[in-house]
This record gives C-alpha cells, sequence and structure tokens, in this order.
C-alpha cells in the first residue's frame, strides 16, 4: 500500500527516504520525505514488508483454526482478533454465550488495552530517548502478561476464545489477582507522571507537536484514541456496545488541549494514560460481577460447522475500530473473511498532517499514532 500526497511536487525540495527498516519508524515500513530545509514538505508512505495473507489463510483452514490465526492479526494484543472474528460467528450462527464467558471476555480485552497502552508509552518514551521510564513500563506489563499465562498458558498468542465462550474457566486466584495488578498500577501511574509526563524536555518534544484536525480525522477514518484524542467522542463500547459493555459504568476521555492543543501528541499521550485509569475501574466493576455458571456453550464442539449465512463485527481494539466481515457457505471452512483495521486510518492521515512538522519530531509523531503495520499488512 502506498499513500501519496495530493499536492504538487516541488523541484526545489529534497528527497530523504526513510526506512524500510530504521529505529525511529514503529514498524517495517518506508517513508519518502521531501524536505525544505528540515521541514516536512511532502510524505509518501509505503507498507507492505509484513504481508502474511491472514485473510486467505483464515479460509484454507477450518472454523476452529481460524481462531489461532485472528492472534497474528495483532501480536500485542491478540485477544481482539480472537474476539471480533467470535463475535461474527455467533451472530451468524445465532450462538448464545453464556453471562460468566462474557464477563471474562471484557477482563481479558481490558487486560489487553492495558497492555497495549503501556507498549504505547514504552515507544513514546524511546521516541524522545527516555530510557529511564521504558524499564518501569515493560516491569508492569510483565504483571499483566504473567495473568494472560495464568488462565490461558501462553502470553501473547493466547488462542482462549471459543465459539460460545472461552476454552477454559478462569483459574482460583485469577480475579484477586487481577484486582492486585489493577491496584499496584494505579500507583504506578503517579510514577509514569512524575518520570515522564510532566517532564520538561518530554513536554517540549510533544506538546503542540503533530496535531490532528477533526476533519482530518473523519475524512481518513480515524477511530480509537487518535479520534478522541482530537474530540471526537466515538468508542464502540459506549455507541455500538458488545459482550456486557452496557451493563458497566465508565467514561470516554477526550483531547483537553493539556500541555499543548486538542490533537497533538501530547493530547494523544496523556488520553492513553487515562484509557489505562478507566480499563482499571472496568476491571474493578466486573470483577465483582462474574456470575457462576458454564463457560462455554455445550451445544458448540470442536466439529462445529457455520451455518450458511454472512455478518459483521465491530469491536473497540487498543487502536480503533476493529471489524470483522464473516460469510459462510456452510462448510468447514470460511467462505470469505475480511478485516477492517485501524491503523490503515491512521497511516492514510500521515501524508496530510505531517506536512510542516520538522524532521526531528517525526519519530515522536509516528510513535504517538500507535501505528500496528502487522494488522495494516496482514
Amino acid at each position: 500500500m502506498t499513500i501519496i500526497s495530493s499536492e504538487p511536487v516541488r523541484a526545489d525540495l529534497t528527497l530523504w527516504e526513510i526506512g524500510p527498516y530504521h529505529s525511529s519508524l514503529p514498524a517495517p515500513m518506508r517513508l519518502k520525505l521531501r524536505l525544505d530545509g528540515e521541514i516536512i514538505a511532502q510524505c509518501e508512505v509505503e507498507t507492505g514488508y509484513l504481508h502474511r495473507g491472514l485473510e486467505k489463510a483464515c479460509e484454507l483452514h477450518p472454523w476452529r483454526a481460524a481462531i489461532a490465526y485472528m492472534d497474528h492479526l495483532d501480536p500485542e494484543v491478540a485477544i481482539f482478533g480472537e474476539l471480533v472474528l467470535c463475535l461474527a460467528v455467533e451472530e451468524i450462527g445465532e450462538i448464545i454465550v453464556p453471562p460468566r464467558a462474557q464477563r471474562i471476555r471484557i477482563i481479558l480485552a481490558e487486560l489487553s488495552r492495558i497492555s497495549a497502552h503501556l507498549v504505547f508509552m514504552v515507544r513514546m518514551a524511546k521516541a524522545v530517548g527516555s530510557e529511564t521510564i521504558v524499564h518501569y513500563l515493560l516491569r508492569d506489563r510483565e504483571r499483566i502478561l504473567d495473568l494472560f499465562e495464568l488462565v490461558a498458558g501462553a502470553r501473547f498468542s493466547l488462542n482462549f476464545l471459543r465459539f460460545g465462550g472461552v476454552s477454559a474457566d478462569i483459574t482460583d486466584g485469577f480475579i484477586e489477582r487481577v484486582l492486585d495488578v489493577c491496584d499496584l498500577i494505579r500507583i504506578r501511574i503517579k510514577e509514569y507522571n512524575d518520570i515522564f509526563t510532566f517532564n520538561y524536555g518530554f513536554l517540549k518534544r510533544s506538546s503542540f507537536v503533530g496535531k490532528i484536525d477533526p476533519i482530518l480525522v473523519k475524512s481518513s477514518g480515524m477511530t480509537g484514541p487518535n479520534a478522541r484524542a482530537s474530540g471526537i467522542s466515538f468508542d464502540v463500547r459506549k455507541d455500538m456496545p458488545y459482550i456486557g459493555y452496557d451493563q458497566f459504568d465508565f467514561e470516554i476521555p477526550l483531547g483537553r488541549g493539556e500541555g499543548g492543543i486538542v490533537g497533538d501528541a501530547h493530547d494523544r499521550f496523556l488520553l492513553r494514560l487515562r484509557e489505562i485509569t478507566q480499563s482499571m475501574e472496568l476491571l474493578k466493576q466486573v470483577s465483582d460481577h462474574v456470575p457462576i455458571g458454564e463457560f462455554q456453550n455445550e451445544k458448540i464442539d470442536k466439529e462445529y460447522i457455520v451455518p450458511p449465512g454472512e455478518a459483521y463485527a465491530r469491536i473497540e481494539s487498543s487502536r480503533g475500530l476493529l471489524g470483522c466481515h464473516v460469510v459462510s457457505d456452510g462448510s468447514p471452512c470460511p467462505s470469505r473473511i475480511q478485516l477492517r483495521t485501524p491503523s490503515v486510518a491512521n497511516l492514510l492521515a500521515i501524508p496530510q498532517f505531517v506536512s510542516g512538522i520538522r524532521i526531528e519530531d517525526l519519530p515522536v509523531v509516528l510513535a504517538s499514532l500507535d501505528l500496528g503495520i502487522a494488522e495494516a499488512d496482514r
């Protein structure tokens, strides 16, 4: 995929190419920049270096195997790929998911959201050369990965969800450990603020830099934290509730322009920090309301074949709206699986809003977008 600026090319500009592998880039991609001195005048984005044919791979294997493949849609937060596929299949098959399984899904989704935002903060820290906070963040993320290992036996590729529920019940003491991790991270947020958020160097590098206008958000189809940091109030968990999110009380943070202007790189950072707080509040509420009962629909066995039909499911991943269109013709394998990933819209917006920023600010701006190149290439 190549994204080019629509403005005419000036002859007096310097051409500078970065990538596909460079320390300033969040993942394999290529940027073709035209510079006016140190100012970026035009930008062309090229991706495709991680293309794996994920959708086609799902179509070539049985329905049960598709869940495992969806783990690799976004390796950092595997649960979201599994969840959106399961929701689409459950809509086609009219599968009822037990309430206990729904609560377990929410717990895993919100833990994954916190984990993803901690990794985002790591990238922001590396972009500004702050190594100290990196160790704090990764130390706390390990606690969340420990929870994944406790319940699913894996830390990254969980392969834990199933059509109609989850593959296993949560273990004794799991809920208590979830609450302990939330209490710990709630304390750690003060450390993040003291060491990093209110750091003068970080403020100078991120404030008033890389502002994304609400008009650009809408025209590019941008969703998630990047859109909310620009003042667009949209979250699938609130606007199109799924798996019981409408039964809990939580807020959707919006950009405030703290330290800079609404929609800048600093706002995108602070918004994710506030989303971590909201996710912890959600986890506390859900942990108090995990009903006793089955964790899997007993009518769905390993040989289950999805009946003919099609459905489109959407969820709020850590990066934005993640959609999955599934078509079944009644065969043992999916007929068609199509994905709508949030990082594609973020990539589409880059050529339009990086024009005018200084080249030394580019790593911070790219890190603030939280790009998932794996899900964009797939």
